[in-house]
């Protein structure tokens, strides 16, 4: 009858409200206890709704719980029914939450010998931090079931939680003599020994976790993983020579065993030996009995380690190579060395392993997008939009590749087919809404680029409205409305917050500066722009066209000082040797506009 509460959590969020849940869960009060007639009903609903819970018809199971909490709030499983799915509420309030948690409490108390209420009372306080309402309930199941050591185990975990909290020494010595029992009831378990080393490791006590860890050894002396276990367990309390030698005697054991390489690669690397630490890495890499995914964890942890050190990048290509050799055709291995030749600036050889990984496992989305952005670090435009259009055949609408793609037909002066691969996305599909931003600020760049400006500043205006922190899209939209001459009272609003939230960018800078040049507010204009040119001269820049000296040039000039504007304009020809307004700007010394 009670089967219904390990369905805990399945569906009610999408369901019912927090609300709707308090009346279902809370207990009456002030009325009558409710008559045979309702009680025999309240029953019939719960057996209802376990048959429909049963049947996977979870939504209808909830309904049915809740009639039957209304008509018979006095029954602490149905209370506790209710309670369940009200837990698991992510906008569960505290007082609903303090009911429902008094409900598990009521029916636990009804019967503490149903195990499983018990436990989903424990679960809950345990979540919930109720440590001494935890013990309350270990200390009464071990009493009642003292052939079963999980409640023992339970009470003695929590015990030692508790001391961790209060450092009260009683329930420290009352964890310990636990175990201890345990121990003389059953002898010596790698359970049952891990738990008291934690425990005195908590208080310091190595001699106690010393002589637990030789206890422990002496119980499987010929074991191996007992062996290795107690070397790890000499390795947390920084006693790298016992480790060691309980490393050498599993070997002698297991001369192949490759989990020994990986135990003793662990220790050194601890100790900071990095000779012997590599020496065991490439015996890990190198042993076929060590399973792939234990040796590539260790590489994993070997390239996070080291890839910044240009020295060490003849090891690291070295170990790939080995694992490469010893585990042929791992997708995620292909991946892990992409991703380090990404790291190293090696983009063409990124994509090389970027593409062995996905002709492996094409399900692997992270490395469609790691193969994406490589391909745009390395300026690879066509690649970028051939890798994006591929990509959408495993992960159609997905917006990381179509924005992409749509950015890389852009730079090749294919604005109409971006646009069309923009409009080909649902965008009521994407959840974040900062995706959404872009994909409207994209949007926007490409309609005015095809002198759709009315449409394109909708867009700009969409984005922003996504996300107020779309600095780039309140950028170009204030740059193209200067560039229109409307709305500037917009455009420098929208420039005052994206200079003000990227002190220091020159383009953001320059924008604003344009704005005042527009106007006509010259002296303001000035100030802006010497702003940007100082920021840009700090600046890396490839492929600049000038603009920015352009833009100094003409805004000297309105302000009166036509012999810097002169040398801003040459600067800006210099890049732009085919620009015919530059040009006589340049040969007339004064200042044109475009017609």
């Amino acid at each position: 009858m009670k089967n219904i509460t390990r369905y805990l959590l399945l569906f009610v969020a999408a369901v019912i409200t927090a609300t709707a849940l308090v009346d279902a869960a809370r207990p009456a009060t002030g009325k009558s206890i409710p008559d045979r007639g309702a009680v025999n009903k309240a029953e019939a609903l719960y057996l209802e709704a376990v048959n429909a819970d049963e049947d996977g018809r979870h939504d209808d199971a909830f309904m049915l719980l809740r009639r039957a909490a209304a008509i018979n709030p006095s029954d602490p499983y149905i209370r506790a029914s209710v309670a369940e799915y009200a837990i698991g509420l992510p906008s569960t309030d505290s007082v609903l939450l303090e009911e429902s948690y008094r409900a598990l409490a009521d029916r636990y108390a009804a019967d503490p010998t149903d195990r499983h209420n018990a436990y989903v009372y424990a679960s809950v306080a345990q979540n919930l931090g109720r440590i001494d309402d935890l013990i309350a309930i270990w200390e009464t199941l071990d009493s009642l079931m003292p052939s079963r050591t999980d409640p023992a185990i339970n009470l003695a975990t929590a015990l030692t939680a508790r001391y961790a909290r209060t450092l009260d020494i009683a329930d420290f010595d009352r964890a310990i003599s636990i175990y201890n029992r345990l121990e003389q009831a059953a002898g010596p378990s790698l359970q049952l020994t891990s738990r008291k080393i934690g425990a005195y490791m908590m208080r310091n006590d190595t001699a106690s976790v010393i002589s637990e860890i030789g206890t422990l050894a002496a119980s499987a002396p010929a074991d191996i993983n007992t062996n290795i276990i107690a070397a790890h367990l000499y390795t947390s309390i920084n006693k790298a020579d016992s480790a060691l030698a309980y490393l050498d005697k599993a070997e002698r054991i297991d001369p192949n065993n490759g989990k020994i390489y990986l135990a003793r690669a662990q220790v050194y690397r601890q100790l900071n030996d990095s000779v012997a630490y590599d020496r065991e890495v490439f015996r890990t890499l190198q042993a076929p009995a060590v399973e792939y995914p234990d040796k590539f964890q260790l590489l994993s942890d070997y390239v996070v380690k080291l890839y910044a050190d240009s020295l060490q990048q003849p090891r690291i290509e070295q170990m790939f190579e080995t694992i490469q050799e010893v585990n042929p055709g791992e997708a995620t291995l292909h991946a892990l060395y992409g991703a380090y030749k990404a790291s190293t600036d090696k983009y063409d050889a990124a994509a090389e392993q970027f593409n062995y990984s996905i002709e492996l496992d094409p399900t692997m989305e992270n490395v469609w997008q790691s193969l994406v952005q490589v391909y745009s670090m390395g300026n690879r435009t066509n690649k970028v939009l051939e890798a994006s259009r591929k990509a959408l055949v495993y992960f159609p609408g997905n917006p990381y590749y179509i924005l992409n793609g749509a950015m890389a037909l852009a730079i090749t002066d294919r604005q109409a087919q971006a646009l069309a691969l923009l409009d080909s996305m649902d965008n009521s599909q994407i959840a974040n809404r900062r995706i959404a931003s872009t994909v409207h600020s994209t949007r926007g760049d490409l309609l005015y680029a095809l002198n759709e400006t009315d449409s394109a500043f909708v867009a700009y205006t969409k984005a922003i409205e996504e996300d107020s922190e779309n600095y780039m899209a309140m950028n170009n939209c204030a740059y193209f409305m200067a560039e229109a001459g409307r709305d500037l009272d917009r455009a420098e609003l929208y420039a005052s917050i994206a200079t003000a939230a990227n002190a220091g960018n020159a383009t953001f800078l320059d924008t604003y500066a344009w704005i005042f040049f527009k106007k006509k507010d010259y002296k303001k204009a000035r100030e802006i722009i010497d702003q940007a040119l100082e920021a840009f001269e700090k600046e890396e820049h490839e492929n600049d066209n000038g603009e920015i000296y352009n833009h100094a040039g003409d805004i000297y000039f309105m302000d009166g000082d036509r012999k810097m504007a002169l040398d801003m304009w040459k600067k800006a020809y210099e890049l732009r040797p085919d620009d015919s307004l530059l040009a006589k700007k340049v040969k007339h010394k004064t200042i044109f506009f475009e017609e």
